[in-house]
């Protein structure tokens, strides 16, 4: 297999994860959980789910879609952990999912040339593949705290949702690949 050929997979990998695979799961852990319980924070320094959800949004809308996107953007770090309302569950999703679409231009327009370039954010990357790496990493931790925080609350709620949200959105692979 070339290098381009393993390149091209390797982002077709992650786009998959970062626009399918954890935003699939991330829908299936607030499904299961009511308006109270998305808000929910075991002490005032911890994040409830919904914190998590805006934080998510806020981020990958600033280092994916602005930055390497292109799109505009203006960011409240500081307002995503801030928030104690309760925004209710559809106005939340609808954020998140504007978001994964979003993404899912960006990366859909991302090439596997492109991944070596100069990172947009030198302080923290050297190339894109960096950045995108990065972004990867970050939801999948915030991801995984979002699931956790939902088995807590609702005991057998994401029984196998882990393989089941990667086997729809990776497998089969695509034919010819």
């Amino acid at each position: 297999m070339s290098t381009d050929s393993v390149l091209a997979a390797l982002l077709d990998a992650m786009r998959v994860r970062i626009t399918r695979t954890f935003p699939d799961q991330i829908r299936t852990a607030l499904s299961k959980l009511s308006d109270e319980q998305i808000w929910w924070r075991p002490n005032e320094k911890s994040n409830s789910v919904g914190n998590l959800v805006l934080h998510i949004t806020g981020s990958l809308n600033h280092y994916l879609n602005r930055q390497l996107g292109g799109m505009a953007f203006e960011r409240d770090r500081d307002g995503e952990f801030a928030e104690r309302t309760t925004i209710p569950r559809h106005e939340l999703m609808a954020r998140f999912d504007e978001m994964v679409a979003n993404a899912e231009k960006t990366l859909a327009a991302m090439t596997a040339a492109r991944l070596g370039d100069a990172s947009p954010e030198p302080r923290m990357n050297k190339i894109v593949a960096q950045d995108i790496l990065g972004i990867l990493a970050h939801v999948s931790t915030h991801a995984g705290q979002i699931l956790w925080i939902t088995k807590m609350l609702e005991e057998g709620a994401l029984d196998e949702v882990w393989m089941l949200t990667h086997r729809q959105t990776v497998w089969p692979p695509k034919p010819g690949a």
